[in-house]
């Protein structure tokens, strides 16, 4: 059985299109989890009054994107029927075979531990969203493979990467017991490339499926280069997924690439965007660093607890 764990806040518009596709599945061995995080919206109403077989939980506030879906997961690992576990955006729309895409790829794969999906753009369905995460080269910032590229093809080929989007992908529900949960310090932006890189070290693999094609509302403004919340999130986050994750070989061979793509990064905040722009990312990156000692004891038991080498890690990186 598939366990499908749908966070939400404010998003009745966005569930009323993502519900439809996801019952019309080809495949239906599985159970819904909307997690709703202090919705004021009637999401929780249409939910109840459309589709009562969805599991509801309530949060109070909006606790961000890491606490909502641990919770469904941590109500997902007690239940012994769950296998597998699909994290899934409320602003997703569905294509027919999405979800058999995923269980045919676990159950012919048993290398596959977690699975990237091909999100497509929901506006523009000819433009790629995401064909799972990886790292640029040298160790630098987290990319959305494909991201604005027209679909010609190039991502046709299934494969092993380094992760993926947590917005729509597959895991194994041995990943969540073994690498532990999302990291809630996060909130929201880059939980899932922390998690992908726990995944890894411990010797879990990631597959990205082709096949499973899904459209995802991802829009223009909310781009790191444009938005101030998910600038300063992402420029937080990106050191604490760091200093927890790297083999502490690549961590320091790596520090000035890091400090120079930063100063690159900035100058094209002040340069491109705005002056508000790039507070967000200098008061992002001063919190991170605030928070690094914090950081450390989960650092020792993820490298205490590493499988593989420092080269194979170095070697997901993408050129």
């Amino acid at each position: 059985m598939l366990s499908i764990i749908i966070p939400n806040f404010n998003g009745v518009e966005h569930l009323k299109t993502c519900y439809p596709s996801l019952f019309a599945q080809s495949f239906q061995d599985f159970k819904v989890i909307l997690v709703d995080n202090g919705s004021t919206d009637e999401s929780v109403i249409y939910t109840q009054n459309s589709f009562p077989q969805i599991h509801i939980i309530r949060l109070g506030h909006n606790t961000g994107f890491a606490k909502a879906v641990n919770e469904g997961i941590k109500l997902s690992l007690q239940d012994s029927k769950i296998k597998f576990i699909l994290l899934l955006n409320n602003d997703i729309e569905l294509d027919h075979e999405f979800l058999q895409a995923g269980i045919d790829t676990f159950v012919n794969n048993n290398e596959a531990s977690f699975i990237a999906t091909k999100m497509l753009n929901y506006y523009e369905r000819d433009k790629i969203d995401d064909c799972g995460d990886s790292i640029r080269a040298f160790g630098r910032i987290p990319f959305a493979r494909g991201y604005g590229e027209k679909d010609v093809g190039l991502y046709d080929k299934g494969e092993f990467i380094f992760g993926a989007s947590a917005g729509a992908g597959f895991y194994r529900k041995e990943i969540f017991e073994k690498a532990g949960l999302f990291d809630e310090t996060f909130f929201a932006y880059y939980e899932d490339i922390d998690l992908s890189f726990r995944a890894q070290l411990l010797g879990f693999k990631c597959y990205y499926q082709p096949k499973a094609v899904c459209y995802h509302k991802r829009g223009g403004t909310t781009s790191v280069a444009t938005h101030g919340f998910q600038t300063e999130q992402c420029e937080r986050n990106l050191l604490l997924m760091r200093i927890k994750n790297y083999p502490l070989s690549l961590y320091i061979f790596f520090q000035p690439v890091f400090f120079i793509g930063r100063i690159v990064r900035y100058y094209r905040f002040l340069r491109d965007h705005s002056l508000s722009i790039f507070l967000h990312a200098l008061k992002g990156y001063l919190r991170g660093t605030l928070l690094l000692i914090f950081q450390l004891p989960k650092r020792f038991r993820i490298q205490r607890n590493k499988v593989v080498s420092t080269q194979q890690i170095k070697m997901l990186f993408t050129k």
